[in-house]
């Protein structure tokens, strides 16, 4: 991949809209008295330098985009982040999700300052003692914080999980770190950040019946969840759309390979007040149904869209089932850690106003065009992979026989690869190859370290003794992955600084900073509403301190890691010396 082809997507045209929080066009600068129009800066733009910039899934997540309409990032997206401005795009199988980085080659640097215990409440409350912040970066987005669901920010940035496959058949199974990242990542981890998922169940490594792989590996993610516009439970725009939608389960089991799927399918009407569930079939894996109703809306319909629903007006003469009590049933019917199997599922779920974590949706898991983005109909796949012909007649589609054929087709490609069915996987064969042929024995480890060593990265992690335990697990397994590879020539170090104070972290990773590819420095705060003030101007002046370290075309990413209420706040900018620099 070019860096050209990270340009496909366009950045939204809404970006810039005023808020309250922050207008970036305008930031006050406290030194000079005036107002500084970030937007119509005269420098002349040099060639080849690297750029950030943020597309559509970064724009909605980002302090511009009022607080109400906002969907947080996840410190997994930082990490995909760190990890392109690191390796390269020899890590990509396709574009990043939420943002453009031109020129990713051209990056000098990377480096992370995370600041634990600062959340975007902290944020609001004291942008004027952030001055230096306000003035340098361009991107504020908001991020999912660890905190709300128990979680690591050291394993969450550092951490890059693998499926349960054997190490040395993830570049055959996914091409590409990332690609695992997608298989397996937030999947059980993220998901508790939005749903109520215990943590009594563990799955246990093991054969998986009659798949050839994990079936956890089709399910999606949390943040493809946001992407394809399925219904969760979070804060902001989502909780005010989703006000009146009920979860399929007061509490959920992880997720396992060995987990009950459910092909489901609704038919739906259009009433007075907009399309409406008139008819649900849930199937088994056994392909018997066990749960099918018709359903009577509340609203008066206008049209049954008999020709695709199959519904007629005599059809739900009698009938008196209501939405809640499909509801009811559901909940009462599904396991808690039951896998739901659909195509385009994310309509069905909004037609039952419900939300549930573990779902495989046909429509993504298979593809004929090598493009995410083109959707195959349920009609061809079944024509083209189960050779059967589906809603072939006049009378509408069957949701019974809808949710069968979704079933039939996650079997089948659980039977095979999971590149089966999948152009998307399958055109990416002659990157593959040309991975493989760097290494004869490719590696992949399980964290960031190891990637690092890998390509002969240097890294430093610095933080007090509060914080560095919390590195020291990662970076030992990345020196023990990689001692059967110490022949191959010395590899640059991996190396874990524990400082006594604050003040010391910043001055040590100002120090490090061009002695080595990646400088991480982690610092623990307790804020509280009397030295609150106070430790906002210390943080606006290390983040000063900071920037004014890097050398030209760093990359430099700031983490306000959040609280246990409130969300954190991400800052990203990579460093043009043709910039105008402030004093802190």
């Amino acid at each position: 991949m070019s860096d050209n082809d990270n340009n496909s997507d366009e950045p939204s045209s809404k970006r810039r809209r005023s808020c309250n929080e922050l207008d970036p066009s305008k930031i006050h600068n406290a030194d000079e008295g005036k107002v500084l129009n970030t937007k119509k800066h005269t420098t002349p733009q040099r060639k080849n330098v690297p750029k950030f910039r943020l597309k559509t899934a970064g724009d909605n997540a980002s302090l511009c985009t009022v607080a109400e309409q906002r969907v947080p990032l996840m410190l997994t997206d930082i990490q995909h982040l760190m990890l392109h401005s690191l390796l390269g795009n020899l890590n990509l199988s396709e574009s990043p999700r939420w943002y453009v980085l031109d020129k990713c080659n051209k990056i000098s640097q990377t480096t992370c300052l995370i600041l634990e215990g600062v959340s975007i409440q902290h944020w609001l409350n004291q942008q004027h003692n952030l001055q230096f912040v306000k003035n340098t970066f361009d991107d504020f987005i908001e991020i999912l914080t660890p905190s709300v669901y128990n979680g690591s920010l050291a394993q969450e940035l550092v951490l890059v999980p693998l499926s349960e496959v054997e190490k040395e058949s993830i570049i055959q199974k996914y091409g590409s770190i990332n690609l695992a990242l997608e298989a397996r990542k937030d999947l059980m981890v993220m998901m508790k950040a939005v749903f109520p998922i215990r943590d009594d169940v563990t799955e246990t490594v093991g054969p998986h019946g009659e798949d050839q792989f994990p079936r956890t590996q089709l399910i999606l993610s949390a943040w493809q969840l946001i992407e394809e516009s399925y219904p969760l439970p979070l804060k902001g725009k989502l909780k005010d759309t989703y006000a009146d939608y009920v979860m399929t389960k007061d509490n959920y089991q992880p997720v396992t390979a060995k987990s009950p799927m459910f092909g489901l399918d609704c038919e739906m009407c259009m009433t007075c007040a907009g399309s409406e569930l008139t008819r649900i079939s849930v199937v088994n894996e056994k392909l018997e149904t066990v749960y099918e109703s018709l359903v009577k809306p509340y609203n008066d319909i206008v049209d049954y869209l008999t020709r695709y629903s199959g519904i007629t007006e005599s059809m739900l003469c009698n009938v008196t089932k209501r939405l809640q009590d499909v509801q009811k049933d559901l909940r009462e019917l599904l396991p808690p850690d039951a896998i739901l199997v659909g195509q385009s599922l994310n309509a069905d779920l909004h037609a039952l106003k419900m939300m549930h974590p573990y779902v495989i949706d046909t429509s993504l898991i298979f593809n004929f065009t090598g493009e995410r983005t083109r959707k195959p109909k349920l009609k061809a796949l079944a024509r083209e992979l189960l050779n059967e012909n589906i809603q072939s007649g006049k009378n509408g589609h069957c949701s019974v026989e809808d949710s069968i054929t979704t079933v039939k087709l996650v079997q089948l490609k659980l039977s095979k690869t999971m590149e089966y069915g999948d152009a998307v996987h399958t055109n990416r064969q002659q990157y593959k190859e040309n991975l493989i042929k760097m290494a004869k024995k490719p590696q992949v480890a399980t964290s960031i370290f190891n990637h690092m060593i890998e390509q002969k990265k240097s890294s430093l992690i610095i933080g007090c003794d509060d914080i560095t335990g919390d590195y020291h697990t990662y970076l030992t397994e990345a020196k023990k992955s990689f001692n059967s590879q110490l022949k191959r020539g010395k590899p640059k170090k991996v190396k874990l600084n524990t400082v006594d104070e604050a003040e010391e972290v910043i001055s040590t990773l100002c120090d490090a900073v061009r002695e080595n590819n990646l400088v991480m420095a982690h610092l623990r705060l307790n804020i509280t509403n009397e030295n609150e003030s106070d430790q906002m101007q210390k943080i606006n002046r290390w983040i000063g301190t900071t920037w004014n370290s890097l050398e030209d075309a760093a990359l430099c990413v700031i983490v306000f890691g959040g609280t246990t209420s409130d969300n954190g706040v991400g800052m990203i900018k990579v460093k043009n010396n043709s910039n105008i620099y402030k004093k802190c």
